[in-house]
């Protein structure tokens, strides 16, 4: 049940149990993409007196929104940040690690040929590969703060027990990332999936997740501009995708919203041209021949 208080309170005690979560992990590494939730994650084990070395993925094919973020935390807290490039040419090496760790249902749970999550968890497998390799004890992950905190442009307009109800469920679902880590045989701790910050996302009222700005995640948004952290507070969504750059890795057919034209191979194997009408809510997309 959600309990009406200020969200400065409910922030204070966030900071207090993510603090405790890393504190309880000692982890030595994080997955640092300068984002709302990783950065959070990061203050919270700095607070801890923990000084985790940061690892930011970048693909040398794309354009990351990363690293410039990701560098101004490293600097300004003082700690080791290293770049994890990931090259075009090992694309196809990386797609069947990655598969070979997931299973191909899973890749392609997007049902655009694997791209999208492709795309997604070929920086949590170079990311978390390379701590690995580097003999890092765990590393932690942002991993649940999209799901606890209504980090989801579809979360922005449910009602309050489908609100719940969305949590309750995404909290608990599937974490690509923590699944190439165990297939990896690396410790990746999310602090936002501790039960007790689970407990505590389900209370907090909804005016404190999402505002008039529909910034989404509000209230980790306010723990951060509180912290000084101003530029971080303010930043926009990034997937994963988006802000390592692999988005340029390949094409999915949800990329792009409006799609009048699309050129395909007819069953005689001549091209032809087929429209399609692309419907959008959300983040959701279905395409209908015409």
């Amino acid at each position: 049940m959600r309990i009406k208080a200020p969200c400065w309170y409910y922030g204070e005690e966030l900071l207090k149990m993510l603090r405790r979560a890393v504190k309880k992990s000692g982890c030595d590494c994080i997955a640092l993409s300068g984002g709302i939730d990783s950065s959070l994650v990061l203050l919270a084990s700095l607070l801890e007196g923990i000084k985790p070395k940061g690892y930011i993925a970048v693909y040398r094919g794309g354009l990351p929104k990363d690293i410039a973020f990701a560098n101004y935390l490293s600097k300004k807290f003082n700690i080791d940040a290293e770049l994890v490039f990931i090259e075009p040419y090992r694309s196809e090496d990386l797609r069947k690690s990655i598969t070979e760790c997931i299973g191909e249902e899973n890749l392609n749970s997007h049902l655009d040929g694997g791209c999208i999550e492709f795309r997604n968890d070929a920086v949590f497998y170079s990311v978390i590969k390379k701590a690995r390799d580097d003999r890092c004890r765990c590393i932690y992950t942002g991993s649940g703060g999209d799901e606890l905190f209504a980090g989801y442009s579809f979360l922005l307009s449910l009602g309050e027990e489908d609100l719940d109800n969305s949590i309750r469920m995404l909290s608990y679902g599937r974490f690509p990332e923590l699944e190439i880590a165990k297939c990896l045989n690396m410790n990746a701790f999310s602090p936002f999936l501790d039960e007790s910050i689970r407990d505590l996302s389900l209370q907090i009222p909804i005016y404190c997740l999402r505002s008039s700005r529909m910034m989404r995640k509000e209230i980790l948004r306010e723990i951060l501009g509180e912290s000084w952290l101003g530029m971080i507070a303010e930043r926009m969504k990034a997937p994963a995708e988006s802000g390592s750059g692999t988005k340029d890795m390949c094409i999915s057919r949800f990329d792009e919203r409006f799609l009048p034209l699309i050129f395909f191979q007819d069953l005689e194997g001549q091209p032809s041209i087929l429209q399609h009408v692309v419907v959008v809510v959300e983040e959701y997309v279905d395409l209908f021949r015409l």
